[in-house]
């Protein structure tokens, strides 16, 4: 399936951009004293935990060697499930994180996380969220009450309704949420018909066309745009200057040979600097009461 493997090779993609100096030409670092933790938090992938952990393993490792790292001075952590993107962040404190935009302003102020980089897609450095249904059946948020709705960011109930919903509804309530790892196992279910609706990003929308049954599938909710989140550090554990030498490296990612592959594959233009005038907003939206 097409899907699958775009959602388990953007997996690897990710990872490239979260790890400093691969052959970028960056100034060659000592081993820092303990690992540094790249935690990779990516619902609705296709990939299994253990196949895509292992892929990221491995990656490192070509990482390493690339930047004349020590072997092994780098660790990644693996997940597509919210929760346990909850628990690693609680537990683990990684050093570097790719999270959803929700889990972001979750733990933004306990972790002291920094955005640093956007990717940019089709000229944006943002994203809308849709609720999607299946043709003929809803066409609005109100004809969906008391409905199921699904997908692999419904468990993030208060972004939804603060920044998504921003308060027209509040989720827990108004749905009947039905959380999958999945966002093609939940789109399978919409079109059998055990599912009213389900919540996609901009990046699981697009793949839609790939699908057999996209034809089958109407749009009815779309979002305001939010701020695409690349990568985060934890203020707490990194310095400055090496967000700076993260930030450097991954505004290049797209022109280095083999980065300029993967960006190509996914339609990355380049990587730029966190907007953050666009963080402040959607920070606004989380914090107001």
């Amino acid at each position: 399936m097409v899907l699958g493997k775009r959602f388990q090779m953007l997996t690897l993609m990710f990872l490239a951009w979260s790890v400093p100096g691969m052959g970028l030409g960056q100034k060659v670092q000592t081993a820092p004293s303990s690992p540094v933790t790249v935690l990779i938090c990516y619902p609705g992938g296709a990939a299994r935990s253990q196949d895509a952990q292992s892929a990221t393993d491995t990656m490192l490792r070509v990482v390493e060697e690339g930047g004349d790292w020590t072997p092994g001075s780098m660790t990644s952590l693996f997940t597509t499930r919210i929760k346990e993107c909850e628990t690693h962040l609680d537990e683990d404190k990684p050093h570097f994180a790719i999270t959803t935009l929700g889990t972001f302003l979750a733990y933004r102020e306990r972790l002291d996380l920094i955005p640093l980089v956007q990717p940019v897609i089709n000229g944006s450095s943002s994203e809308k969220y849709r609720i999607v249904v299946r043709k003929g059946t809803f066409t609005s948020i109100e004809e969906l009450k008391g409905k199921t709705l699904g997908g692999s960011f419904v468990e993030e109930t208060l972004f939804l309704k603060r920044v998504i919903l921003q308060g027209k509804v509040d989720p827990a309530s108004f749905f009947i949420l039905k959380g999958s790892g999945r966002a093609l196992r939940s789109l399978r279910a919409l079109v059998k018909g055990d599912l009213d609706a389900v919540m996609v990003n901009s990046q699981q929308y697009r793949a839609l066309g790939s699908l057999p049954f996209a034809s089958e599938i109407a749009v009815a909710f779309t979002s305001a745009e939010v701020p695409l989140v690349g990568l985060v550090a934890n203020g707490k554990r990194t310095t400055e200057d090496e967000r700076n030498r993260f930030s450097q490296g991954l505004a290049k990612m797209c022109q280095h040979r083999d980065g300029r592959q993967l960006c190509e594959l996914f339609g990355i233009e380049r990587f730029i600097p966190a907007d953050e005038q666009a963080f402040k907003t959607i920070i606004t939206l989380w914090s107001a009461p």
